[in-house]
């Protein structure tokens, strides 16, 4: 690289510190100098051309020199080892050049700046958009790990950088000029890219055998002018072992990612199970995976079903895999605590609020959730009187307790349960619309097990196994038991299937539990018959007619199935549907 001295010259007369122009003016003169650099304190200070200095004087005479009347070029200070090309950075275009040594000792000067700035410009030029020049441009190509393997349009190498010289084994010189088929000729590799480009006018990818041996993926570009002709093909290589080997370590690493996630998933099935919420029903499935993806966040969750659904079960769930299962999960029910004392349960209450109360006060089961989860079931049943105030922490998360003045700050998630139809109870005005809204975040509806059958035998079967396991027991159930548990309408949902299922393998003798050992509400063995005992004399056919009526109906009472009617009075099910008609 050409530095800065290689062009610089010394027609300079140096000045010496303290030194005044006139003092000095015969050595001057005695130098035939261009340029007079007068130094101060280690740095340049001023900068004169001769020929001013001259006129100067012959204008006022030698002694009438004075400093004051000298204006300086404009100059700049590099380092004498500082590259040619950094007189392109010089933002501030002076006119002449001091070059100094590391001693700030001026050594040499550069003028006509404009001329050479211009053939600095036109010979090494700037990439467009950037401050690199094309040499600098270069020498990063160069030190690429990729080959670049350039041809012009018709196929002769123009250039190859290191990389390319070390993948084909070749030298820039020696293949410079020559046609991209004499280096496949050469048997240097065994098919080229250029080639392909050069034929098709597209981009192309090949395997490339190069006479090392190794085998590389090659791709070639081809780079059109403003008129659409092709002028150069741009190729490069990748080794296709390097390749395989990032293969390997992807795979490797998705092997990693999915038993992670299988791991992830065994934890969170076992925390599902450990809560008891097993299911196979899509309805089930898709709360399941909502379960998943709304648990790591603090969204308030109304959770709507009837009695016996596992409103709870999905709480717990929430709570169990989220962020904040380190702390507490604080439940309170609604319904079950009376309306004059369900304040100071929730927000808690400031000692002598009341008479009774604790003279210290006590802490809410709001304050108790601080940091945890706080789940408010059979939200349905709350008083209007305190819908206000549960508004109101729920808009702020601060509230007063009872008798107390000072609002408290609370962290805590909020989880609400009910069984009721909150849209009707707004709608009559026993709950308030805007809590509703303000609850009615992210709904999640448990359907009754009636809809979701499939559902059926695996809760079943998971709690046979537990409490086989509770009882010591051994006990199965027949595939005729699960037909009948298809058949019941259960009212009580999973809560009425679990008590069941413990109450059948309590009292059961046998450890395999057939249909016949269920209560007759199930389809086993019925009760004794009643003795029919007429008490008066009627007409035969009205009185088939009033016990078919009486039967008929009753049966339909207990049973609400038209299916189990039939089974239990020993006729065809389209029989019961047409009894039925006729009676109603």
């Amino acid at each position: 690289m050409i530095k800065l001295a290689d062009i610089s010259h010394d027609d300079f007369f140096l000045l010496p510190s303290g030194a005044k122009v006139a003092d000095v003016l015969e050595d001057i003169l005695d130098h035939h100098t261009q340029y007079i650099i007068r130094c101060s304190e280690k740095e340049v200070g001023a900068v004169y051309r001769t020929s001013v200095l001259l006129r100067e004087a012959l204008k006022n005479g030698s002694g009438s020199l004075g400093e004051n009347i000298l204006v300086s070029e404009r100059f700049a200070v590099i380092q004498e080892g500082d590259s040619l090309l950094d007189l392109l950075a010089l933002e501030d275009h002076p006119d002449l050049i001091v070059l100094v040594n590391e001693g700030t000792v001026p050594v040499g000067m550069i003028d006509g700046l404009e001329a050479i700035r211009k053939l600095l410009h036109d010979f090494y030029g700037m990439i467009p958009g950037t401050k690199l020049s094309l040499p600098e441009y270069r020498d990063i190509v160069e030190q690429l790990e990729e080959e670049i393997f350039v041809t012009d349009g018709a196929g002769f190498i123009l250039y190859l950088n290191p990389e390319g010289e070390k993948v084909c084994g070749v030298k820039l010189e020696e293949v410079i000029g020559k046609h991209v088929s004499d280096l496949e000729k050469a048997k240097i590799f065994t098919s080229s890219t250029t080639v392909e480009v050069l034929k098709t006018k597209k981009k192309a990818n090949l395997l490339q055998k190069l006479k090392s041996g190794k085998t590389v993926l090659a791709t070639g570009r081809p780079i059109f002018d403003q008129k659409g002709r092709l002028v150069r093909v741009l190729s490069t290589t990748k080794d296709v072992r390097e390749i395989n080997h990032l293969m390997e370590q992807i795979e490797q690493k998705n092997k990693e990612i999915k038993h992670k996630n299988q791991e992830l998933t065994l934890l969170r099935e076992s925390i599902f199970a450990q809560d008891n919420f097993v299911c196979k029903s899509p309805k089930m499935t898709g709360i399941k995976d909502t379960i998943i993806k709304i648990a790591p966040t603090d969204i308030t969750v109304l959770i709507q079903g009837e009695s016996g659904v596992g409103k709870e079960v999905v709480t717990k769930l929430i709570h169990n895999l989220g962020l904040r299962n380190r702390y507490p999960l604080i439940k309170i029910n609604c319904g079950l605590i009376p309306e004059n004392l369900l304040e100071s349960e929730l927000f808690g209450y400031e000692g002598g609020a009341f008479t009774g109360a604790n003279k210290h006060g006590k802490l809410g089961k709001i304050e108790l959730a601080n940091q945890g989860t706080l789940f408010l079931d059979e939200i349905g049943e709350m008083p209007l009187s305190l819908q206000v105030k549960l508004l109101e922490f729920l808009q702020d998360r601060e509230f007063t307790r009872v008798g107390g003045t000072q609002k408290i700050k609370i962290d805590t998630r909020v989880i609400l349960a009910t069984n009721r139809d909150l849209q009707t109870m707004v709608n009559q005005g026993r709950f308030r619309r805007d809590l509703f809204y303000r609850l009615n975040v992210l709904p999640i509806n448990i359907p009754p097990l009636r809809e979701r059958v499939e559902d059926i035998p695996v809760l079943a079967e998971y709690f046979l196994d537990q409490f086989n396991n509770k009882y010591q027991m051994n006990k199965k159930l027949a595939p005729d038991v699960i037909e009948a548990f298809y058949e019941y309408d259960w009212p009580g949902n999973v809560r009425e299937l679990v008590h069941f299922i413990e109450r059948i393998m309590v009292i059961s003798d046998a450890d395999f539990i057939t249909r016949d050992m269920l209560p007759e509400v199930f389809g086993g063995n019925p009760s004794p018959r009643q003795t029919i005992i007429c008490t008066d004399l009627i007409p035969l056919k009205k009185a088939k007619n009033e016990l078919e009526a009486q039967l008929i109906k009753r049966a339909y009472e207990i049973y609400k199935s038209t299916y189990k009617v039939g089974k239990v009075l020993e006729i065809d099910q389209s029989t019961v549907v047409k009894l039925l008609k006729k009676y109603r």
